[in-house]
């Protein structure tokens, strides 16, 4: 009678059960699927190899006995069924006759023929199984192949399956893979060959998402293949072409199991260390072993997970390492190109796991992403609309430009660092780079200009090139020197370091102040800067300037005339005469006072007869120049800084100066005295211009109550 072979084939189709000629052997049949000597499937026959020779196993789906014959089972067709012969068996193997085992059409019915003769029902069941041998074919959908744990031959026990009716979740990432994506779960022997077992499935999810169906393997070492169209992550948008990546994965122990291009990489190097090296006398340490060097090859140090648990939208640093391996080998290329680059790189560590002979492409990556216009700040926006979970793969990004380039690692230690890339292969020879928060980019244009980085780690601090008139801060890294406006600046900055100040402690909110003697006189040598929120007079009546609090520290608070008196702000559009004290203290600290336009008068004066000019009074720095004559040198230590004003509904945009709220920072110093102008709702103020060489004072002009101006107190 004809026989049929079958060897395992991929799920994605119908198993097809390949007919092949031979004679009919004289091996007793196992009939009785209740024992041992059954399987449900024929995917759950395990591998037929030489220790099975002969073996002959019952599949109850099928309905029909396998034999191994040549590493491949046969379909030797329906078991025999005889009374007579279960009861004079010499075998001592147990038979079963119930029609519902010898004719699937029939089930449910008695069957006649096991009254019969024994060479009848043999008969019976070689024309039976002539039958549908030349059609035969067994239904393998991949969503739900099942197994038994063991399956025991005619003279031996198999051994227990490695993974049985095992679900597997994960996802399928070069970007992530798209839906309807394939892949093909494929079992490995012992040597990690192929056994033609497969199994296959779609990615269903917008992220590569997959689950598989039941798997059931004799050994927890399979190839996972995927294989379809992906995200590309450097170009924003679905790939053109389609990308196959495949790798060796265990299985032991885990519901969950990824597929990505650092398996792929490390799968030729896995089977050579296992198989050919001598080193390794297992996969899971050969498996370890590639995992560690290809982390090497990319200058991201080791490697603390299994390649199976990674994703490039997982928590680890070995997620964020995977990422960055995804963008770099990505670049710019196509699948097909991509496909080649994987190809080299793969076959390239596959002998002694370094990738030290192909410098080339390794300068290529880091050229791409060194002048790739979104960076990796672009890369990380678009990934994070897609899941708001991306690890920090821009440091491995700059570990392995910085390894590629011949600069080193970028750290703390080397910070603002810059080298210039001299590799012949680099379309960037010549070129600076600057060591930054842990990677290596461009140098911009200033930075070059006066060989000075600007870093994040620099962020605040100044450099006043000697080739240039200007002073410029660090505004933030990432080369951003500006020149220096006057809030960039801390107070100290503006002081005169040849004068010997005083000090003053605020016993209200512990401020210090340095104070200097001019003459009879001693003043605070800075604005004053107090505010209780409690106060109903300062609320909405005091600013630091342009609403942002650190300027305070440099200027001091910006106050309406009202609120410098201490008085209900009622008096900004009524005479205050009758509670004006003298001297009035206002909001200054006990012991001191708001001065009156006297006693500015008199500072002035005394200035103005000892040195000349009572525009001295000005700090010597963060004034425009308007021209020579105006320049003080701060003698006195008054150090006037030009804090600019709160002009609120005073402001001016098509005029010159007091354009916005806050404005003339630069040009003008502003103080309030305790004294009333002659209409009630203005007040006189003190004032010096960058233009001018004196003090001034304004009466009846710009002067309205509730401007804000800087505060300046005098000691009783």
């Amino acid at each position: 009678m004809k026989k049929e072979r079958i060897g395992f084939l991929g799920l994605s189709a119908m198993a097809m059960l390949l007919a092949s000629c031979g004679d009919d052997s004289s091996n007793t049949f196992i009939s009785d699927p209740s024992d041992n000597s059954s399987v449900e499937t024929i995917y759950d026959l395990g591998k037929c190899n030489d220790k099975r020779e002969g073996e002959v196993v019952f599949v109850e789906k099928a309905n029909a006995n396998y034999k191994c014959v040549r590493s491949d089972w046969e379909n030797i067709g329906k078991p025999e069924s005889s009374s007579d012969e279960k009861k004079s068996s010499s075998s001592g193997k147990k038979e079963s006759s119930s029609s519902s085992k010898n004719d699937s059409s029939n089930s449910g019915k008695s069957s006649s023929s096991s009254k019969g003769d024994s060479s009848d029902k043999s008969s019976s069941s070689e024309k039976s199984s002539q039958g549908k041998s030349s059609s035969s074919k067994v239904s393998s959908s991949s969503s739900v192949p099942e197994s038994s744990s063991s399956v025991q031959g005619a003279d031996e026990t198999v051994k227990t399956v490695a993974i049985s009716k095992q679900v597997f979740n994960g996802v399928a990432e070069k970007g992530p893979y798209a839906a309807g994506s394939t892949l093909r779960l494929s079992e490995l022997d012992e040597a990690l060959d192929l056994t033609g077992t497969n199994f296959e499935w779609e990615v269903t999810g917008s992220q590569g998402d997959f689950t598989s169906p039941k798997i059931t393997l004799s050994t927890q070492y399979a190839q996972l293949q995927v294989s379809g169209s992906y995200y590309n992550e450097n170009f924003f948008k679905p790939s053109t072409g389609t990308l196959t990546l495949r790798g060796i994965v265990d299985l032991k122990d885990r519901e969950s199991v990824n597929m990505n291009v650092l398996i792929h990489l490390i799968h030729k190097r896995v089977v050579y260390l296992y198989t050919e090296s001598g080193k390794y006398k297992n996969v899971p340490a050969a498996k370890a072993a590639a995992e560690q060097e290809i982390m090497k090859a990319f200058n991201f140090g080791g490697a603390n997970h299994s390649f199976e648990d990674l994703s490039i939208f997982g928590k680890t640093e070995d997620d964020a390492k995977l990422l960055a391996a995804s963008v770099l080998l990505q670049g710019d290329l196509t699948e097909s190109e991509l496909l080649s680059r994987l190809t080299s790189i793969a076959e390239n560590l596959e002998k002694d796991g370094t990738w030290d002979d192909d410098e080339e492409t390794r300068v290529k990556m880091a050229d791409w992403i060194m002048a790739y216009s979104y960076g990796t700040q672009g890369i990380r926006q678009m990934l994070e609309e897609i899941n708001p979970q991306v690890p920090p793969f821009e440091k491995y990004i700059g570990l392995f430009v910085g390894d590629a380039y011949g600069f080193g690692a970028c750290t703390d230690e080397n910070d603002a660092e810059f080298l210039k890339v001299k590799n012949g292969y680099s379309s960037n020879l010549g070129k600076q780079y600057v060591c930054e928060e842990g990677a290596w980019r461009i140098m911009y244009s200033t930075e070059a200009l006066y060989e000075n980085a600007c870093t994040v780690k620099k962020s605040g601090t100044f450099m006043s090139p000697e080739t240039s008139k200007d002073t410029y801060i660090c505004d933030g890294g990432h080369g951003s020197w500006r020149p220096v406006s006057l809030y960039d600046l801390p107070k100290e900055h503006f002081r005169n370091s040849e004068v010997e100040y005083g000090s003053f402690k605020d016993s209200r909110d512990g401020q210090e102040y340095k104070t200097v003697t001019i003459g009879l006189q001693t003043w605070m040598a800075e604005n004053l800067n107090y505010y209780d929120k409690d106060n109903t007079n300062l609320v909405a009546n005091a600013w630091c300037y342009k609403n942002v609090e650190k300027n305070c520290n440099l200027g001091g608070r910006l106050y309406t005339w009202t609120a410098a008196m201490n008085l209900p702000s009622g008096y900004l559009t009524a005479s205050a005469a009758e509670e004006i004290e003298s001297p009035h203290q206002g909001i200054c600290p006990d012991g001191w006072h708001l001065p009156d336009s006297t006693e500015w008068y008199q500072v002035a004066n005394y200035v103005y007869k000892v040195d000349g000019a009572s525009g001295l009074l000005k700090s010597a720095k963060g004034w425009q120049t308007y021209s020579t004559s105006t320049v003080s040198n701060d003698p006195y230590g008054f150090s006037a800084i030009p804090t600019g004003a709160y002009y609120g509904t005073h402001t001016t945009p098509s005029g010159d100066f007091s354009q916005t709220t806050f404005d003339d920072d630069g040009y003008f110093a502003n103080f309030w005295t305790s004294s009333e102008a002659k209409k009630v709702t203005g007040a006189i103020y003190a004032y010096l211009d960058y233009r001018k060489t004196a003090l001034g004072f304004y009466s009846s002009q710009y002067n309205e109550k509730d401007r804000g101006f800087s505060v300046r107190c005098v000691k009783n």
